[in-house]
């Protein structure tokens, strides 16, 4: 027999919570990329074009990380929706 145990609330909270973290982090990752971008009028040459090729791939790794994090969210999220919902339905089985 599975055995399992949940406090639904908790999941919903910490959605929340990461939501507000995953905000912050992109605010962040937007003033680094400004920052990284703005070299591109200051410098030119080889290892200019090497860096802003870094910049690209770090970019395109960042937007599949945050993508993966609000995947994982979502899913946290409904996952304590679907946990609450469920007790409540099995709480009114045994209503009279």
């Amino acid at each position: 027999m599975t055995q399992f145990q949940v406090d639904s609330d908790a999941l919903i909270t910490t959605t929340g919570a990461a939501r507000a973290t995953m905000s912050r982090i992109q605010a962040e990752v937007a003033a680094l990329l400004g920052q990284l971008t703005g070299l591109e009028g200051s410098w030119t040459g080889q290892a200019s074009t090497q860096f802003q090729a870094a910049v690209s791939a770090w970019r395109t790794t960042q937007q599949h990380v945050e993508q993966s994090a609000d995947a994982l969210n979502q899913a946290l999220g409904q996952a304590g929706q679907q946990y609450a919902e469920v007790e409540q339905a099995n709480a009114r089985l045994f209503a009279r």
